[in-house]
């Protein structure tokens, strides 16, 4: 358990998400994680559900925290900036979860003599799988990379990335449980068409997908030399695999990859 103070500016869903997950998981006690929301309703539920702390305004919500992690909306940055700048220590780790605010722009409001981390959360909090990913800037020390990663292996596993991959890696983890999600919906589908019920073929289906997934992750192997030991000359599954890839299927999972990181290019111009 880590003794450090963290104070959270914005107490929304995404907040609250990472608030239990350190809670739940020990990583922090709570009577040293504050607070802070504009709306007092929100404030107040935070406390009672997780034992923390509340602040009534951002100056003393910051006053001593060694961790200030900031989870606004990113046209709020700029008043929340403004409101606290003074008040930081010096040594306090900068922590945003605001979408498309680059490192470049935090130093600019908040002065680069900070140490300044960039993250983009896992999306699969509630069951704590998936990766954040965490940028950081040349004033954070090993050390520090210990205790971000320590706050966020509370939601999942924690990945250090240059920040010019953030878009990638929006792209490519953050909305890859829905291509994940829509995979699973086509075979809960074709196992109800081939006479289960959906409760059965739902079970088979998720049983089927972790285990693919520990044995990739127990050999190291490539998919495709698990898939080779799977079929048969003249076999059934060669013959399943071979509507897969006359339908390109592997062509149009990269591309829905592909056009996710064009958008997610647009929206940061």
């Amino acid at each position: 358990m880590l003794n450090n103070k963290i104070t959270f500016i914005g107490g929304g869903n995404m907040a609250e998400g990472i608030i239990k997950g350190i809670v739940s998981n020990e990583v922090f006690q709570p009577k040293n994680i504050t607070v802070f929301d504009i709306l007092n309703e929100r404030r107040k539920y935070l406390k009672d559900i997780y034992g923390i702390t509340e602040a009534e305004d951002t100056s003393s919500a910051v006053k001593d925290a060694d961790i200030v992690l900031i989870a606004v909306r990113p046209q709020d940055i700029v008043k929340v900036a403004q409101n606290i700048k003074n008040d930081l220590s010096k040594s306090a780790i900068i922590i945003s979860i605001c979408a498309g605010i680059k490192m470049e722009k935090m130093e600019e409001l908040f002065g680069s003599e900070h140490k300044f981390v960039r993250v983009m959360p896992n999306t699969m909090i509630e069951v704590q799988h998936g990766y954040s990913a965490a940028s950081v800037n040349d004033k954070v020390e090993e050390s520090d990379k210990e205790i971000i990663k320590s706050l966020l292996n509370a939601l999942g596993q924690t990945m250090f990335i240059d920040e010019n991959m953030f878009n990638a890696f929006t792209a490519y983890s953050c909305a890859g449980p829905a291509y994940v999600m829509y995979f699973i919906a086509a075979l809960v589908d074709s196992g109800v068409q081939s006479g289960f019920s959906r409760k059965d073929a739902i079970s088979i289906a998720l049983e089927n997908l972790m285990a693919s997934a520990l044995t990739i992750q127990k050999t190291g192997k490539h998919p495709y030399q698990i898939t080779d030991t799977m079929t048969s000359p003249a076999g059934i599954t060669i013959d399943g695999l071979h509507v897969l890839s006359e339908s390109g299927f592997h062509g149009t999972v990269m591309s829905s990859i592909r056009k996710a990181l064009e958008r997610t290019n647009e929206l940061e111009k």
